[in-house]
């Protein structure tokens, strides 16, 4: 683990991401960086399956109680025995491309409390588009490594960067999607089908620095 220097480049286009995509709907938090953490988890490059393309750095939101199982295990998907309600697209690793609909998930509900964030670059390979909830197993994905939820908003595709390393960052600021009137999410979803499957994470960013968040997800 190491802290990225706040005065370098790596450092800047994350706040710039977190910056610009907080959702307009978002109201009752702000975010703020205390710190960005890099981690490498150990054989997690062997792991990742970066040939699989389309590789996108990410948020994940999850509260800070589960980050010792995520530091030593990575990001799971949920067990067989555990309910399937409340994933849009059934079980998986759900990831966003703006900050703050993953700070939703962070569980942090008093004012100036702080959080965590992941940012994870992912490979999402070849993504089944959707408008509206479906549930999805690896069966019924078959031919496609992911799923997206396509939003009514999105950062503007025109102003993501490409990093040295490869992966898309969607840093833009939001603009209407100009999706079907019957779409239902607000911004976009990303489900990957869990670490160990069809599709991979590599390399992870802790963000501290979730201010006064409650746990109304929109």
């Amino acid at each position: 683990m190491e802290v990225v220097d706040h005065d370098s480049p790596e450092f800047n286009t994350i706040k710039t991401y977190m910056a610009n995509t907080h959702g307009a709907t978002h109201t009752m938090f702000d975010l703020e960086i205390v710190d960005v953490i890099r981690v490498d988890r150990a054989d997690e490059d062997k792991k990742f399956k970066a040939d699989l393309g389309n590789r996108m750095l990410l948020w994940h939101g999850s509260g800070t109680a589960n980050y010792g199982g995520i530091l030593s295990q990575g990001l799971r998907i949920a067990p067989p025995e555990a309910p399937v309600t409340g994933y849009m697209f059934g079980k998986g690793v759900y990831f966003a491309d703006m900050a703050s609909k993953s700070a939703n998930y962070c569980k942090v509900v008093t004012d100036g409390a702080d959080g965590l964030l992941l940012l994870c670059d992912v490979a999402l390979g070849k993504v089944k588009p959707e408008l509206n909830a479906k549930e999805y197993t690896l069966k019924k994905l078959r031919g496609f490594n992911s799923v997206q939820g396509l939003g009514k908003t999105e950062p503007n595709p025109d102003e993501a960067i490409k990093s040295e390393e490869g992966y898309t960052i969607p840093l833009g600021k939001p603009v209407d999607a100009n999706q079907d009137k019957d779409c239902s999410l607000l911004y976009n979803e990303y489900k990957t089908c869990g670490a160990y499957s069809d599709c991979g994470l590599e390399r992870n960013y802790d963000i501290c620095g979730l201010i006064g968040a409650d746990a109304d997800v929109k």
